[in-house]
């Protein structure tokens, strides 16, 4: 990634390309706060699956690894995103995932075939493996138990071993493993999309699925009545997800719903077309949350745990761009792909769609983090970041901890497509208006006229900073050789209206901070 600082007066550059400079408006109430951004939006996910996990972040026979068996040039780049939540076993590996196969000495621990992803799985990345690289990184542990080929008692033991703080065989079994302080795992997922039918799952049946999770929850909250819950529900049938929320919203923290955008085809319309697409379904799961009451009444005090304490949110535990028209994918079942710089950019309008239903979305876990559908690759001899790599940071460097209300008028590029998609935030300290904008027409720069409305007295004289990403082509790629594809610069100027004009590149991702 290319640094450089440009003076205020060539802000204005045109491209090759550019055939002319469109225009747009952008207006920003700072005294509209929506609602809060939760770090969790920034998480991540890994899955037994091909080189997620081994061969990804984890590989003991590597010359590249430390001590625990962990890639060190990874680590340092999965550090880059300070990713706050860390989400694992599975995916769809969880249903077929014994806990007790990962923990204990190494060479004692059972080998078994990986019925889902195949390959052999020698469970040597187990339970405190992640949870060791969980705090390395400074992320929640994030734990998914098995449903369909596990029990409740299982799932409950496994809480016991991982926060378990009393003379117990589990948690006795945890300090005999040398964890001697319990890992007080607080994110607990209950099943991984068990209305799937071609899973190796049993609870396709909502009745089913919500008659089994109540024991679940049951004796796992007896094993600790603190854990956060997050609950399957499914985006593409209300009838599942609202009986879900009916029958279990007591003891619900969280709804799961999983969002990949799948284009057609490779245009960079289809694209954003399917990512766009996808704030239908969250507008609905979010009719069905205010459906729910925010506070329990009368929780039968016989089931000797709480009920949640506050109103139910979505947990995005899966998202991603999963772009199989192209045919390129390599690995297990075509995962590994190269990503360019257009999936960046949908990346980044992802994350603006995130920020923009803050409200409901409680925490997103990109899938995931290394190799498959992934910002970082790995060969035996190093990894590179990939273009997606650039959004993810940047929105977790940048990002405010507040949605602020922001109205967009400008161009479309197709049918139903505006031009720019955008979102604003303030810092936690109100010192920072924060605009994440992204310019999806790929051919002209946008001149954009930008208004804070209600500007504090502070911002009387201030600073605007325009943070700018742009890729060397629409389809550029960072590999092995060279990691060069995306370019970022930097203008700063003295400002002393809530008035401005800003030139943003086409195909960019342009972070506007002003402070």
């Amino acid at each position: 990634m290319k640094l450089s600082l440009i003076p205020v007066f060539l802000l204005i550059t045109f491209s090759a390309f550019c055939q002319h400079t469109e225009q747009a408006s952008i207006k920003v109430d700072a005294r509209q706060k929506i609602a809060e951004i939760n770090p969790f939006q920034y998480g991540q996910f890994i899955e037994h699956l091909g080189r997620a996990v081994n061969g990804g972040i984890y590989d003991e026979h590597s010359k590249l690894s430390d001590k625990d068996g962990f890639r060190k040039d990874v680590l340092e780049k999965v550090k880059e995103l300070r990713t706050p939540l860390l989400r694992y076993p599975g995916g769809t590996f969880t249903k077929i995932y014994h806990w007790e196969d990962g923990i204990g000495p190494k060479a004692l621990r059972k080998k078994r075939k990986n019925l889902i992803w195949g390959g052999l799985e020698d469970n040597h990345f187990g339970t405190a493996e992640f949870v060791t690289y969980c705090r390395k990184i400074g992320a929640e542990p994030f734990l998914v138990v098995n449903m369909a080929t596990g029990t409740p008692e299982e799932a409950a033991n496994w809480v016991e071993y991982c926060n378990g703080t009393g003379d117990t065989y589990y948690a006795n079994l945890r300090r005999a493993d040398g964890f001697d302080a319990p890992f007080n795992v607080k994110y607990w997922g209950i099943g991984n999309e068990e209305y799937a039918e071609t899973d190796a799952g049993r609870h396709q049946d909502v009745n089913q699925y919500i008659k089994d999770t109540w024991q679940f929850v049951k004796l796992m909250k007896l094993q600790d009545n603190s854990l956060k819950l997050i609950l399957v529900g499914n985006s593409e049938d209300m009838v599942w997800s609202t009986k879900v929320l009916e029958q279990l919203g007591p003891v619900c923290d969280l709804l799961s719903v999983h969002l990949y955008a799948i284009p057609p085809d490779t245009s960079f319309t289809s694209l954003i077309h399917s990512i766009d697409q996808l704030e239908k379904p969250l507008v609905q799961m979010e009719s069905l949350l205010d459906k729910t009451p925010a506070k329990v009444e009368h929780f039968n005090a016989w089931y000797r745990f709480p009920s949640r304490k506050e109103p139910v949110k979505l947990a995005v535990d899966e998202w991603g761009i999963w772009d199989i028209s192209s045919g390129k994918g390599k690995g297990a079942y075509q995962m590994e792909y190269q990503y360019n710089w257009s999936h960046a950019l949908g990346v980044a309008t992802f994350l603006n769609l995130f920020q923009r239903h803050s409200a409901s979305i409680g925490m997103a876990t990109w899938a995931q983090t290394v190799n498959v559908l992934a910002p970082i690759m790995t060969d035996a001899e190093g990894s590179y970041r990939q273009t997606v790599f650039t959004p993810l940071k940047a929105f977790r460097d940048y990002a405010g901890k507040y949605v602020l209300k922001a109205d967009v008028a400008g161009p479309d590029v197709a049918p139903g497509i505006k031009a720019l998609d955008i979102t604003s935030s303030l810092s936690e300290n109100g010192k920072q208006i924060i605009l994440t904008i992204v310019n999806r027409d790929t051919l002209h720069m946008i001149k954009t006229a930008v208004e804070i409305d209600h500007l504090p007295a502070a911002f009387g004289i201030a600073t605007l900073k325009q943070i700018s990403f742009t890729g060397e082509s629409l389809y550029a790629v960072n590999s092995f050789k060279q990691e060069n594809a995306v370019k970022k610069t930097e203008v700063i100027k003295k400002i002393n209206s809530n008035k401005m004009e800003v030139i943003l590149s086409p195909a960019s991702l342009t972070i506007l901070i002003l402070d």
